[in-house]
């Protein structure tokens, strides 16, 4: 607090002349002087009330000796500068009273302008050193005040990111609704995955630990490892069958218009021959030709799944392959186009190889939306996280063919998860839902040949990590 006049002075002295002399001198230039005749008197008025300066001798017979009651009265208002008066003065005298808390050492006899010139550096020292406290207290405020500002900054900062992320996963989940919740499912479980390992003692992952900035990074990523769907063309990534749409029914058209031109060349070709109508023969032509026109639509129909190819579909193929129908403009064009009987013959599921690339092209256009992202230092794995979670152990995953040395341990946490929600997940257009119990079957059949991580599924089928989305329905967020 500022020194307002009349400024409390206490002079402590056993000499009551010297001491009423002092204080009416001090009196006389407008301090509120006030005297004591010994250390525990002084004390007791200390205690009273505050001095920002006390003189006092250091011999006083009787009690507190001048050093005695310094040290006295900075244990009970460390702010009083005390200046002792001798007359006994000597080199360690004086540096015994500065070590002992006194602000300045008067020898006697003296004369007032000394004691005068004394108090004006007390008073003045003890004015910087209030005005430094209280800069230093406005100071702690304004930091404790920036320090709020910054934290609700970060929060606000914080609570952006998650909008962010979440109207993210929302855009990924629009360009494919078959797979709703497929990315906060792929999070959970990786978390869980990453949790269990910090509570692995032993093993190849007992030195592993994931702090909660980097279990905050893996979620991140997990949340985020399918964005680059949205750069996949719509009627790529939600391809059910082989050959859709139009395309296909452009080639039951034909089917149907290739039986009645076989129709048509059978009545030409009879009466050429001077056969008469014939009723019943009619019947037994259309019967025969609606047969094989029935037998073709089946067996497109068949190859057009994207279960796995059978082996006698795939050889009928190659007999249809032959056949032609006449276009409106006259020559014959084959019933199924050369690249149409590409598609059918694909061995499994229902992607060619360019359409595969271009799927697969996903996780470099994740890679390269998470890159623009100004992440922080404790976050900055999350690309390369992501970058990765189609790789394999055995070199034979995409987009870069790592192994497992060049493989985070992130993302291989994240391939476990990934591949069992989307084995286990609810029925999409391409796939049927597999049991749990079935989905751990083939997580294990794939860790066997080095694609998965055997230590990793392990914790994940201990620990039963899967449960952790079980409980409610796949293919809901």
């Amino acid at each position: 607090m500022p020194l307002t006049p009349p400024i409390p002075i206490l002079i402590v002295d056993d000499e009551a002349d010297l001491r009423e002399l002092l204080v009416e001198a001090l009196a006389d230039q407008g301090y509120g002087a006030e005297g004591a005749q010994g250390g525990n008197q002084a004390l007791d008025r200390v205690r009273e009330k505050h001095f920002p300066v006390v003189f006092t001798d250091l011999n006083m017979p009787g009690g507190l000796s001048g050093l005695e009651l310094l040290r006295a009265i900075h244990d009970e208002d460390p702010r009083t500068m005390g200046i002792l008066m001798t007359g006994y003065a000597t080199t360690e005298a004086a540096i015994q009273a500065l070590k002992r808390g006194a602000y300045d050492f008067i020898q006697k006899p003296f004369k007032l302008a000394e004691i005068e010139a004394s108090l004006e550096r007390a008073l003045d020292h003890y004015r910087l050193r209030q005005e430094n406290e209280e800069y230093q207290k406005n100071l702690e405020r304004m930091v404790e005040a920036r320090t709020q500002e910054i934290l609700g900054l970060k929060n606000d900062i914080e609570r952006l990111f998650e909008g962010f992320v979440n109207a993210s996963v929302t855009a990924i989940e629009a360009r494919d609704p078959s797979t709703s919740g497929h990315s906060s499912r792929v999070a959970d479980l990786t978390v869980g995955l990453a949790e269990a390992i910090n509570e692995t003692p032993n093993g190849p992952y007992g030195g592993q630990h994931f702090t909660p900035i980097q279990i905050r990074e893996i979620r991140y990523a997990s949340l985020l490892h399918d964005f680059g769907k949205v750069g996949v063309r719509e009627q790529v990534l939600v391809k059910a069958k082989k050959i859709e749409g139009e395309r296909l029914e452009s080639i039951f058209q034909r089917l149907h218009q290739r039986t009645l031109e076989a129709m048509r060349d059978r009545m030409l070709d009879a009466w050429s021959r001077g056969i008469p109508f014939d009723p019943d023969r009619m019947k037994d032509l259309t019967r025969q030709q609606e047969e094989e026109a029935r037998h073709l639509l089946e067996l497109i129909r068949r190859c057009n799944e994207p279960t796995v190819l059978p082996q006698d579909a795939a050889q009928e193929l190659d007999q249809v392959a032959g056949l032609s129908y006449q276009h409106w403009t006259g020559p014959d064009r084959p019933l199924i186009e050369p690249e149409d009987l590409d598609l059918l013959r694909i061995r499994k599921g229902s992607l060619s190889a360019q359409e595969r690339e271009e799927i697969q092209s996903h996780v470099t256009h994740t890679y390269r939306f998470l890159r623009q992202i100004p992440w922080t230092s404790e976050l900055a794995g999350v690309p390369d996280i992501a970058y990765a979670h189609h790789e394999r152990l055995n070199g034979m995953g995409y987009p870069r063919q790592l192994k497992d040395p060049e493989i985070p341990v992130q993302s291989k946490l994240m391939a476990v998860s990934d591949v069992f929600d989307a084995l286990a997940a609810a029925d999409r257009p391409y796939k049927a839902a597999v049991s749990v119990e079935r989905s751990l079957e083939i997580l294990e059949q794939e860790a066997s040949v080095n694609l998965l991580d055997p230590e990793i599924l392990r914790i994940f089928i201990e620990a039963r990590i899967y449960e952790r989305i079980a409980s409610r329905p796949w293919g809901n967020p």
